[in-house]
């Protein structure tokens, strides 16, 4: 498990990758799909697999076809439940 904080002039977030190889990216910046971090958050998620997540319905969902999605405008309580899930994953 690893914390990786970014703040630059395009990011600022961070990034968390948990024992179960699953990686959450949580950035709010104004070059960001969130209101620059006054209450919402760009979130993005994948596995170690390069496989990425979508949450819906309170659920992980992956992503077909080896596309990427970000999830924009989340708040910090839809951040928390999608933490909570994640961990909970296994690859």
């Amino acid at each position: 498990m690893n914390f990786k904080a970014e703040n630059n002039e395009w990011h600022h977030g961070f990034q968390m990758t948990f024992e179960n190889q699953f990686t959450i990216s949580v950035q709010f910046s104004k070059h960001n799909y969130s209101d620059g971090g006054e209450t919402t958050a760009e979130v993005a998620a994948w596995n170690s697999n390069g496989d990425w997540f979508y949450f819906d319905d309170n659920k992980w969902n992956i992503i077909e076809n080896k596309d990427t999605e970000v999830m924009s405008h989340q708040t910090t309580d839809d951040v928390a439940r999608m933490i909570s899930e994640l961990v909970k994953l296994k690859l």
